[in-house]
């Protein structure tokens, strides 16, 4: 049934995408969590609905790329420039790794570098109005109850779909139908980041509404907390105090702190124990009774291989790319260095180190809630590179990019003196800042 359903929801996006692509990229996002639930589900040449999914969603959105209007061409994009080189970079260097290994691992690779542009690039493109933004965080919060569904009622219920495969350091991770704990625990995340910006931006005009979502916000975080997700943890509390502090919203700290206490009083009597738990290898380390190379679940010792064998490779390997898939680096950036070579992580880290401070920038001029919201999934991002690989996850990258092209393109707009609203009522979404200063009572979107 499930197989059923995400296939009926793939084939509705698809049909959109064809014809009004703002409603395809909003099915996509709903869709995407239930069809990432039918891994296990081998339907074309060995491959599950999510891999053939991430596969076309490319293709379409290229299409739409090369035939777009003016305001959502390419090349209004933020940084395009680096984005396009980077990505005909990795693109080019699949090659070698259809050569060295085969041709389904070279387009897995390709497909899956060619989202992190696409993610970065379809947002922006086709939610440029007031109405557009809020059909696109409605998406994201209705994308979020089929995972937190899941996740809430496998912690109601007891039901372990993934026991063994899913434990660390002995305890077993609620993952629901996934395939791992980043998947449940991403899609987690991306709800409650929409649901704070959706309330910043567009605030219900019932309090049940408004309590409706905080509800949801706080059963996000049970199973962000129930996946035990080290990297996860560290993001919460990243964004707690981004979202607070950037935004001087003491009373929404207030607020977390007393979901964080209702929730504690709930998983009081477990679950502290079992977070020292599974950071106690990195509390062992800062106490000095832990060697370094066991914290990272052992990461090191993976990346000390990768690495060894990196260095065994010829000049040419090392500088374009080692024509070998690396998918399972559990670092990113190790990752990048395997299928692009120096070049191809150059160009990486430039781009991450330009997104970074152009996010800091648009801070340092205006606080508003999508500057606020842009930078906290850049830190999330550069949490996970760590130790997982974030690019090698479609439907992350384009939450993750998707996210921060908004916020970018938003403000680049703003200051080139081109708004993406329609300026036709004050209560634009994204308006200019002399505006925001008379209006910041009545308009709320407005007051950052």
């Amino acid at each position: 049934m499930l197989l059923v359903i995400a296939l009926v929801l793939s084939v509705m996006t698809f049909g959109a995408f064809v014809t009004v692509p703002m409603t395809g990229v909003a099915l996509l996002f709903i869709a995407k969590p239930v069809v990432d639930a039918t891994w296990r589900e081998l339907l074309v040449a060995g491959m599950p609905l999510t891999q053939i999914v991430a596969g076309l969603v490319p293709l379409v959105v290229l299409g739409h790329m090369l035939t777009a209007s003016k305001e959502a061409q390419l090349t209004r994009m933020p940084l395009w420039p680096l984005w396009l080189v980077y990505t005909v970079v990795l693109s080019l260097s699949v090659v070698q790794i259809i050569h060295g290994q085969d041709l389904r691992t070279g387009f897995s690779v390709l497909f899956r570098h060619l989202n992190g542009l696409i993610g970065f690039y379809m947002v922006q493109a086709f939610f440029r109005q007031e109405r557009e933004i809020k059909l696109f965080l409605t998406a994201l919060i209705v994308a979020g109850l089929f995972p937190v569904g899941m996740g809430i009622y496998q912690l109601a219920t007891g039901i372990v779909w993934q026991g063994e495969e899913q434990q660390i350091e002995g305890i077993i991770r609620n993952v629901g139908l996934y395939h791992d704990a980043i998947t449940i625990r991403q899609y987690a995340l991306q709800t409650i980041l929409s649901i704070l910006l959706y309330v910043a931006l567009f605030p219900p005009q019932r309090l049940a509404g408004t309590a409706g979502l905080w509800a949801f916000a706080a059963f996000s975080l049970v199973v962000v907390s129930k996946a035990y997700s080290k990297a996860g943890l560290v993001i919460l509390g990243l964004w707690a105090l981004s979202w607070t502090l950037l935004r001087r919203k003491l009373v929404v700290l207030i607020a977390l702190l007393g979901i964080g206490a209702v929730v504690g009083a709930y998983l009081a009597s477990s679950y502290l124990g079992e977070v020292l738990r599974i950071y106690q290898k990195e509390l062992g380390f800062l106490s000095g009774t832990v060697a370094a190379d066991r914290t990272f679940n052992g990461r090191w010792y993976l990346w000390q291989e990768k690495l060894t064998e990196w260095g065994k490779l010829g000049t040419v390997a090392k500088v374009f790319g080692s024509g070998r898939e690396a998918l399972g680096a559990h670092n990113d950036y190790l990752q990048i260095l395997f299928h692009g070579g120096l070049v191809g992580l150059g160009l990486y880290l430039t781009l991450l180190a330009s997104i970074g401070t152009m996010l800091v920038r648009n801070l340092f001029r205006r606080v508003d809630p999508l500057a606020v919201a842009g930078f906290m999934v850049f830190l999330a991002w550069m949490v996970d590179t760590i130790g997982l690989v974030p690019s090698a996850y479609s439907g992350y990258q384009w939450f993750a990019w998707g996210m921060i092209g908004l916020s970018l393109r938003v403000r680049q707009e703003e200051q080139q003196g081109f708004p993406l609203v329609e300026q036709i009522e004050p209560s634009s979404a994204i308006a200019a800042p002399a505006l925001a200063a008379v209006s910041s009572r009545r308009f709320p979107l407005v007051s950052g």
